[in-house]
């Protein structure tokens, strides 16, 4: 569990979920919500590494998913930084992608498009609560 002024990164090694996944996720939640600002930087590999007691290579994979979209990068010698610009400008292929994903397990949980608007627009507004605070 390694903080970010206040962040903390926690892994659950019973999950299904990949550790790396878990760590892009939760870096990816944190840059949405603001917990992470541009420019702000992120633990070094050993770092967080150390702090979870897991494997360097799963913060290294972790590092590169998020620095191949754009969310973080890394500056040699310096460390490594949330992005100014994280979210690639016009490029939705991963977000429908990740709607399609919604829409199959919706379906299979029997959720109907009125209920699956209601959760959706709920979602929303959580979200931007949490832009404003």
């Amino acid at each position: 569990m390694l903080g970010v002024e206040g962040l903390r990164f926690f892994i659950n090694s019973r999950s299904a979920v990949p550790i790396y996944h878990q760590l892009v996720e939760q870096i990816k939640n944190a840059v949405a919500s603001g917990m992470l600002a541009p420019g702000q930087q992120l633990p070094s590999v050993r770092e967080l590494a150390g702090e979870l007691a897991i494997n360097p290579n799963t913060v290294i994979r972790a590092y590169s998913i998020l620095e191949s979209e754009g969310i973080i990068y890394r500056r040699q010698g310096s460390g490594t930084f949330v992005a100014k610009n994280s979210v690639p400008s016009g490029d939705y292929s991963r977000l429908e992608e990740k709607i399609q994903d919604l829409l199959v397990e919706a379906y299979h949980l029997k959720v109907g498009e009125e209920e699956l608007r209601k959760l959706f627009e709920g979602a929303l507004n959580k979200w931007k609560k949490s832009e404003v605070e």
